[in-house]
């Protein structure tokens, strides 16, 4: 336990943190927003998911594009105050997305079931790349229902799309290199379109890939 003199010998400092870029802070870690970037790291793989449906998953990466740097984002410091930052520090970051489930209809041998009320995500993301689902009527339960017929999604369709990503903080926990647990994870829930983006040839590296 600290004595009292040894509290009295300690030194501390403190001094407003002055770093700016056209007036706003900056290195600064990430923060929720929306971040302007291109698909890289595209891939797939089908999975059973609750022993009941099996789903092909869609996993990718957002690299912050050049042109984010002219953006700027808000947080809150630890005092309450309201900081903004600029996005240029961001350029280049990749930004882990969430996985798209596009649940598959079984066939006539398949012995799992279909959950096709679960695909809007993955209807809902075709769209932002440009790929438009077809409708058609079909009779379900002795009812006339419009169904959308939902593309079929490829790599060669998400790598290098212009998106808008929205990153968010949430609690799932990983291991860092140094084997500590980190308990919350920085992931893209979903991107939107960006208008003025335009599509940017990247190849995906298979160094990277988890699976």
């Amino acid at each position: 336990m600290s004595t009292t003199q040894e509290v009295l010998n300690e030194v501390s400092t403190f001094f407003e943190d002055t770093t700016k870029t056209n007036g706003t802070a900056t290195h600064r870690g990430l923060v929720e927003g929306q971040y302007l970037g291109h698909i890289v790291n595209a891939r797939s793989i089908v999975r059973p998911v609750k022993d009941r449906f099996k789903a092909r998953i869609y996993n990718y990466e957002v690299i912050v594009a050049d042109e984010h740097a002219k953006r700027t984002h808000q947080y809150e410091d630890i005092s309450g105050k309201v900081v903004e930052i600029s996005g240029e520090q961001f350029v280049g970051k990749k930004l882990m997305a969430k996985g798209i489930f596009k649940f598959l209809d079984p066939q006539e041998s398949d012995d799992f079931e279909g959950n096709p009320t679960d695909n809007k995500k993955y209807s809902l993301f075709c769209e932002t790349l440009g790929l438009t689902p077809k409708e058609e009527t079909r009779t379900i339960d002795g009812t006339e229902t419009t169904v959308k017929l939902l593309p079929l999604l490829t790599v060669e369709h998400m790598v290098g799309r212009p998106v808008i990503a929205h990153l968010v903080k949430t609690d799932e926990s990983w291991k860092n290199k140094q084997g500590e647990t980190i308990p919350f994870s920085w992931k893209v829930s979903y991107c939107t379109h960006w208008t003025d983006g335009t599509v940017k040839k990247m190849t995906v590296d298979e160094n990277d890939l988890p699976f």
